[in-house]
């Protein structure tokens, strides 16, 4: 294979990356809490020749000895976008959208500490037991500011967020008294370090303990006092931060790159065919 055929079918290769993640944002637009990603490209391995040396080689040659030649482009880096979604009102007790950029919900999956945007919970049965726990979606624990599932008896009647970040949850039994847990909530303030998982959750880099001994994670109690800039909101949820019309934009440009690769091999091909019916 020649070398622009080495190079279009690198970059090709480069660019199908970057058509599967703009497809993964346009199918999440409608996913709450969803943060979009972009792609970030660089310079391929670039090879340095040297054409013929010596004058009686060079009578007449006005162009530099040295000669670049790049293997195209790769995808060097895959940002997430971290700015907030819409908001959008449910009505929904058990809808929970969090204010705040760097803050996250804090959820439990198989023994592990993630972290989520997306506040739409629900309540499920814990087996041989009279109680419920709070949970996600796709069945993840949510977490209470104690750092254990939050869990409250089966017989609720009301659950209601008060402005501390307080869950208060009432009974049928009007004499039964109501329960009260503090929401957890973690505010990360390098969202670098956090790598998407799949199903709307994040990991940490590295364990908790560590990325609170350097200052990347706190726990925010909402009881204590703050400035406001995080929040909990019950009955809404933040929707998607991807825009499907800039979504398309970035999709065409970039099939029409894709397609320019696809006509450089076609050329070079072309070009070789050439070359085999000279005779000489």
């Amino acid at each position: 294979m020649n070398i622009q055929m080495n190079t279009a079918s690198n970059t090709m290769s480069e660019l199908q990356k970057k058509l599967d993640l703009i497809g993964n944002n346009i199918a999440n637009v409608n996913t709450n809490g969803y943060k979009r990603q972009e792609a970030s490209f660089s310079d391929a391995l670039v090879l340095s020749l040297e054409k013929q040396v010596g004058q009686k080689n060079e009578v007449g040659r006005i162009t530099p000895n040295g000669l670049r030649i790049g293997a195209g482009a790769i995808l060097s880096q895959t940002a997430v976008r971290n700015d907030p979604g819409s908001i959008k009102e449910t009505g929904r007790p058990l809808d929970f959208m969090i204010q705040g950029e760097s803050a996250y919900f804090r959820i439990a999956s198989d023994g592990e500490t993630l972290y989520t945007k997306d506040g739409s919970f629900q309540v499920q049965p814990i087996l041989n037991s009279t109680q419920v726990g709070l949970v996600t979606a796709n069945g993840d624990a949510v977490l209470g500011a104690d750092n254990q599932p939050i869990v409250f008896d089966a017989d609720f009647e009301n659950i209601r967020l008060n402005g501390q970040g307080t869950l208060e949850i009432s009974y049928k039994d009007s004499d039964k008294q109501p329960t009260e847990i503090q929401m957890g909530v973690a505010q990360i303030n390098r969202q670098d370090s956090l790598a998407k998982i799949g199903e709307n959750r994040f990991r940490l880099n590295g364990t908790e303990a560590e990325q609170l001994a350097n200052g990347n994670l706190q726990f925010i109690n909402l009881s204590q006092p703050n400035d406001g800039a995080i929040q909990i909101k019950q009955n809404f949820l933040e929707m998607s931060n991807v825009d499907l019309s800039d979504e398309m934009t970035e999709l065409i440009t970039t099939q029409r790159l894709f397609q320019s690769q696809g006509r450089a091999i076609s050329y070079a091909d072309d070009m070789m065919g050439l070359v085999n019916t000279i005779k000489g």
